[in-house]
């Protein structure tokens, strides 16, 4: 007999029966620049984000995708209310990999949630404004964990491992339990030996101008990223034993959609040139030189042709393909939820 599992935002047959949609009314993210609009800029203006921060779009700031990032469109994509507290340059946790985040996910970020959206906090009376069954946590964190100045480069501490940013991503949905949410989705780190920064070109890039072996970095980080995932989604199962019924937690393949798109660029990428996924439109001609980033960039009409910004972050495009595949997981229609 077919077993009955409630996932959140949909009912599903665990024999793969009919799905049926439940109320998803809002999204909460914790992440890094790949999902950031504006928090790191306003930090680096002065202006630190405080309660209920809204995000800024174009043309008052841009996000590192060059434009506006996938939250907004998922918002847009499924009416929902966003609550984005993901940070450029952040990692999990500042503990565990120290490189100068302005905002680590389970400390800061999750200050953030704690200020905009839990009463009484610390007290008896504490609870939540929302809904738990109305909004759905996304934490989307990693790259900068195991990229430049730390895993890629050995500059994690000696007494820190792939296994410690996993448990950090565990705990993160373990303190928002704590705190009342009960719908969570684990998004995986993307393919990023396919980005130029991780590439095996040992070229300088902007993000990284010093000489470095760029066949040693690929193997590494395609090392670090799929042990990551596994280790992500061994994770995810432990906690869904551990919470049973009380809450529902799944993770989104973000590596097997980043490939689906670099395999099928023709289905993605739709600018006024071929679809191109190993170039990028946002050029840096000096590697030592950011006030020279933007000379040879390609045209407004031409963005939507790339699958990359720059040598690190994905397109607008990019973003919005994920956006979408991304509602198509919250309304039980995508293959890459499990």
């Amino acid at each position: 007999m077919a077993l009955l599992f409630f996932i959140g935002w949909v009912w599903v047959l665990a024999s793969g029966g009919a799905w049926a949609k439940a109320t998803t009314k809002a999204v909460v993210l914790f992440g890094d620049s790949y999902t950031d609009q504006s928090r790191q800029h306003s930090i680096q203006n002065g202006s630190f984000p405080g309660k209920d921060y809204q995000e800024i779009f174009p043309p008052a700031d841009t996000a590192a995708d060059g434009g506006v990032q996938w939250p907004w469109y998922l918002g847009l994509y499924g009416n929902y209310t966003i609550w984005n507290y993901a940070t450029g340059g952040s990692v999990c946790s500042n503990d565990l990999t120290p490189i100068n985040a302005p905002a680590d996910v389970i400390g800061v970020q999750a200050g953030w949630f704690i200020q905009d959206h839990v009463v009484f906090n610390g007290t008896k009376k504490q609870k939540l404004d929302m809904d738990p069954d109305e909004f759905v946590v996304i934490v989307f964190i990693g790259t900068n964990d195991v990229g430049l100045n730390s895993f890629v480069t050995d500059g994690e501490s000696p007494a820190v491992s792939l296994v410690d940013l996993a448990h950090c991503q565990l705990q993160q949905l373990r303190n928002l339990f704590a705190l009342g949410a009960r719908r969570f989705i684990v998004n995986s780190l993307i393919p990023l030996e396919l980005t130029r920064l991780y590439s095996n070109s040992s070229d300088p890039t902007i993000y990284f101008s010093a000489p470095h072996d760029g066949v040693a970095w690929n193997k590494r980080m395609f090392n670090f990223v799929h042990t990551m995932n596994a280790l992500l989604r061994s994770g995810v199962s432990a906690l869904r034993a551990e919470w049973g019924n009380l809450a529902t937690i799944n993770m989104f393949d973000t590596y097997g959609f980043f490939e689906e798109m670099y395999n099928n660029p023709a289905k993605f990428f739709n600018g006024s040139i071929p679809a191109n996924v190993t170039g990028h439109c946002h050029q840096c001609p000096d590697p030592n030189d950011f006030t020279q980033c933007g000379i040879g960039d390609c045209t407004l009409a031409q963005r939507d042709s790339y699958m990359w910004w720059d040598e690190l972050h994905p397109s607008e495009q990019t973003g919005r393909n994920l956006a979408m595949e991304t509602f198509k997981a919250l309304t039980g229609r995508s293959k890459y939820l499990s």
